[in-house]
């Protein structure tokens, strides 16, 4: 089937447009797969620190299960992308108005879908601060080196012990006086370590959130241009599916 000069450029970049989705899909799972398995704040070393830090958004989820689901939404959603870049582009190629519709029609969903995720991620995202900042000081204040809680406080003093902190803010947060080794850069002898020694390792709020915060410039610069490629796969889909539509009749 021969195709107009302006249908052929539709074809042509559907096609540059689905390779470069193909490869953007790909990047997000990869991305999400990394923060799975390739960073400390999911390690079982601290999974009871992380799972006692509950924050009150979407009716009350600890971080641990935040993390984890988020890291398993961006395999899930990256990996979808790629098999729906590989759709288009195999629309394209042959030219089928059935593929480029499904094409047309799951992008577009794919689109709604995520301008409504980040419109709820942007109204969630100063709550969840607030409110992990609030647990993290309750959990060290009631339950931190308290009889029953053994497990919850070596995890906490693993948490130190990796990011090299102590306490939320300061080590002013902690329950006594007298700080874990792990609080302190140096603790000869250990009993030493108090939290106005010049030491002390800082607050772990901020620790935990650069954490968080280093995936967030690669994850809103592949996110916007997921959307625009989303946006212009849509519209050529459409234009080359009314193309050969045309030609079909004539």
């Amino acid at each position: 089937m021969t195709l107009g000069c302006g249908a052929s450029i539709a074809k042509v970049i559907l096609i540059i447009v689905n390779t470069i989705f193909l490869i953007l899909g790909l990047g997000i799972g990869i991305a999400g797969l990394v923060f799975r398995f390739g960073t400390d704040l999911l390690g079982d070393e601290i999974k009871d620190a992380m799972k006692s830090l509950n924050v009150d958004v979407v009716g009350g989820i600890n971080v641990y299960d935040i993390a984890s689901s988020l890291s398993l939404l961006l395999i899930i959603v990256g990996f979808f992308i790629f098999l729906v870049g590989g759709l288009g582009c195999c629309g394209a190629c042959c030219q089928n108005r059935v593929l480029l519709v499904v094409y047309a029609i799951i992008v577009a969903i794919l689109l709604i879908a995520q301008i409504v995720g980040v419109a709820m991620f942007a109204g969630f995202r100063s709550s969840f601060d607030d409110t992990f900042k609030t647990e993290f000081k309750k959990v060290l204040t009631t339950r931190y080196n308290q009889t029953g809680n053994e497990d919850l406080t070596n995890s906490y003093d693993a948490l130190f012990k990796l990011y090299k902190c102590c306490g939320v803010d300061s080590a002013n947060d902690m329950p006594s006086q007298s700080l874990p080794s792990e609080c302190c850069t140096a603790t000869d002898p250990p009993s030493s370590c108090t939290n106005t020694s010049s030491t002390v390792h800082e607050g772990c709020y901020t620790k935990l959130k650069d954490q968080i915060d280093q995936y967030n410039s690669v994850f809103i610069g592949v996110g916007v241009s997921v959307l625009i490629f989303q946006l212009i796969c849509v519209i050529f889909a459409f234009c080359l599916c009314a193309a050969i539509g045309r030609d079909s009749v004539v």
